[in-house]
């Protein structure tokens, strides 16, 4: 073995003593916390007159002890309005848009422009807008071919040129 493994193994053979023994040092405090908790509880329960019966033994735990809690800090003033503002943005992102209100549905619509005619979905798209249908999502094109691709007994299908049935 080099000279630096060997230096490297020795330095982490040291750093876990040292932690070895600052988890026993915190393991004796942890310890003498609970025994002088026990001690108060027995106290208590003698005021209260409690028969040794009825109290609750010690629970013994096993495996790892439980983390402390820290408490919370209040927040700086600036950062309450900063984050009631997030959530109104929020809001206000996530409010859905207003639909469209439509005298007749887009397939009754789609129905009566390709009526005679064999039309694909773009020419469809601009008739229908011409005949006053108004399209509420982000992609008006998507649902004029989900309608005419998904709808096959009402409109037939010619090489992407389609027709009412």
């Amino acid at each position: 073995m080099s000279k630096d493994t060997v230096k490297q193994y020795q330095q982490a053979v040291a750093a876990l003593e040292s932690e070895r023994a600052s988890l026993q040092k915190t393991l004796a405090s942890a310890q003498a916390t609970v025994s002088s908790a026990e001690k108060r509880l027995a106290e208590i329960d003698a005021a209260l007159g409690v028969s040794a019966a009825k109290a609750a033994p010690p629970v013994k735990r096993r495996g790892r002890p439980a983390a402390k809690k820290k408490a919370a800090k209040p927040a700086p003033k600036k950062a309450v309005k900063k984050a009631a503002k997030k959530v109104v943005k929020k809001a206000a992102k996530k409010a859905p848009a207003k639909r469209a209100k439509n005298k007749t549905t887009l397939k009754d619509v789609v129905l009566q422009v390709t009526k005679g005619k064999a039309l694909d979905a773009k020419q469809i798209f601009e008739a229908a807008q011409k005949a006053g249908h108004k399209f509420s999502g982000k992609n008006p094109m998507n649902s004029i071919r989900v309608l005419l691709y998904t709808n096959k007994k009402l409109f037939k299908n010619n090489k992407g040129k389609f027709t009412a049935a």
